[in-house]
This record gives structure tokens, C-alpha cells and sequence, in this order.
């Protein structure tokens, strides 16, 4: 999708109201294949049944269809989940023409993917480290689509420049490549400050490991994912204890119970729990909500 489309439905979206409303089943059993949208195929997996759809977002330049270990097997008795390969990683095709590609891109192929297959919304997006660029950037642009929300060890546009100041302007270590293609981090950074840093009563759980794995200081860490926890008014920010940034494999009963917790609110079309009462088998620390 040409960038000035995405970003005209970055806009558009922003001013939409909160919509879970008319959940549409998904299709039973599982499912996998390949859709092609636009000249080029994205890898993806489907498994379990139920509504709304689970949508898993892998880390950086990281293949979605195993960067989540045994995770999707666990969460389909919760609801349908799926995951994909973003282009460029997996099995999924490279973009034959990458040339000033943004997450905005990105969220709009994965939205093109779930369409292609019959993935039905809502959606409740699950993002980890770069997946939450994604996620977040999805879940403004189509708000009325995205039920809920969970980032774990999320990027956050703050680090960009953090990073470009530790490894100098002109650095290859300071570029985001992501699939094999140079990302336009800086127009990323533009529309993560602006549209995608108000998600109204969207339900969010923002989660962050015990102990920093990173290069970039614990002071700006610690700071910019509490940030997360405030971009929606129903959140909840909790610490995975034991865990350092692969969460994912680290405190899966965390992950569990947060995606629990957010497809129950969206079924039940309530507020999320109080924190202490989302997480009653997981080993974490709540600070807020």
C-alpha cells in the first residue's frame, strides 16, 4: 500500500471510538498458507477457535511463526491466535520494492494478510520488542478492528534517537533494518508520538522484564515503558519477575494471563481487572492497575 494511503488511514483512524462491537467468529481449526498481497506472499498460522482473533507480532527482523515458541498451542484453548512472518523473514517473501518502507507499511501488510486469509476481527494484538512498533501503529489504524492490546518488552520511539546518539548519526548499528530493508524509522517515530500515542479505553497490558538486556540506560528503560502504560486510560503495567527480555520463554504464565485477562474484557466488554486479580498463578510485581 503506497505510504501517503497508510498514513491518510493512520489519521482517519485515530479520531475512531473505541468498536468491539458484532464479533465475528473465525474460521474453526487450524489453518496456514501464504497470501499475496500485492506482488509478494506473507507466511502465516492459525490455531484454536473462538473470537476475537490473537494476533501475535514477533521482535525485531524475527520470523512471527516461531518467535512465540510453544505460546500458540498454549493460547488457542483462550481464543483463535495467529501468527505470521513479516516480509523478509521466515518463509514469507522479501518486499520487491523496499524503498522508504515504514511500520506504518508493515501494519498495513499484516492487516492486507489477515484480510487475505479470512482472519475476522476483532483482533487482540500480542507485540514483543519491535512488535509493538507494529502493534501499536495497527491498533491506531484500524482501532475499530483492534480489541485489545498487550506489549511486551516494547520498543518505544525514545530509544531511536538514544540509540543513534550511542552508535553516532551515521552508523550502520544506528539504522532499523527489519526483513532485510532499511526502515524510515524517523517518519515511524513521527506517527508513534502522534497517532498511535493515544489509544482512548482500549484495554492494554504493558510488560516489562525484571532486569535490563539492552545498551541504552535502565533510567531510559524504565521510563519509557511506565510511558506505555499510559497510552490507553484502562491499563495495567506489571514487571514478568525472572525474566530478562525474551519473556516470551522466560514467564509464559504472565503472557498467559495477561492474554486471558484481554479476551475476557473484550467478550464480557469490560474494563480490565485489577492487576492483582489478572495475575493470580504468574510470578510478577504490579504497578498499575
Amino acid at each position: 500500500m503506497p505510504r501517503p494511503l497508510v498514513l491518510i488511514l493512520l489519521l482517519a483512524a485515530a479520531a475512531c471510538a473505541r468498536g468491539v462491537q458484532d464479533l465475528a467468529p473465525s474460521p474453526p481449526g487450524p489453518q496456514a498458507g501464504r497470501v499475496d498481497i500485492g506482488g509478494y506472499e506473507l507466511a502465516y498460522e492459525c490455531r484454536g477457535t473462538g473470537s476475537p482473533t490473537i494476533v501475535t507480532e514477533a521482535g525485531y527482523n524475527t520470523a512471527g511463526t516461531s518467535a512465540y515458541f510453544e505460546l500458540p498451542d498454549l493460547l488457542a484453548p483462550v481464543s483463535r491466535v495467529c501468527a505470521y512472518d513479516r516480509a523478509g523473514t521466515g518463509t514469507s517473501d522479501e518486499r520487491p520494492n523496499a524503498k522508504g518502507i515504514t511500520v506504518m507499511d508493515e501494519a498495513a501488510e499484516l492487516r492486507a494478510l489477515l484480510e487475505g486469509a479470512g482472519v475476522d476481527p476483532p483482533f487482540v494484538l500480542v507485540g514483543h520488542s519491535f512488535g509493538g512498533f507494529v502493534s501499536r501503529l495497527f491498533a491506531s489504524a484500524y482501532r475499530e478492528e483492534t480489541a485489545g492490546l498487550l506489549l511486551i518488552e516494547s520498543s518505544h520511539e525514545d530509544e531511536i534517537e538514544a540509540y543513534r546518539d550511542l552508535y553516532g548519526p551515521d552508523s550502520p548499528d544506528a539504522d532499523w533494518i527489519d526483513g532485510g530493508d532499511l526502515l524510515d524509522i524517523d517518519a515511524t517515530a513521527e506517527v508513534l508520538r502522534t497517532t498511535a500515542h493515544d489509544l482512548g479505553d482500549m484495554p492494554l497490558i504493558a510488560m516489562r522484564a525484571a532486569f535490563y538486556e539492552d545498551v541504552l540506560t535502565e533510567k531510559l528503560w524504565e521510563r519509557t515503558q511506565a510511558d506505555l502504560a499510559t497510552l490507553s486510560t484502562d491499563s495495567i503495567h506489571v514487571i514478568a519477575l525472572g525474566s530478562g527480555h525474551s519473556v516470551l520463554s522466560q514467564n509464559r504464565t504472565a503472557v498467559l494471563e495477561s492474554v486471558e485477562a484481554l479476551v475476557s474484557a473484550v467478550r464480557e466488554q469490560t474494563s480490565l481487572p485489577p492487576c492483582d486479580e489478572v495475575f493470580t498463578e504468574a510470578d510478577v510485581e504490579c504497578l498499575r492497575g
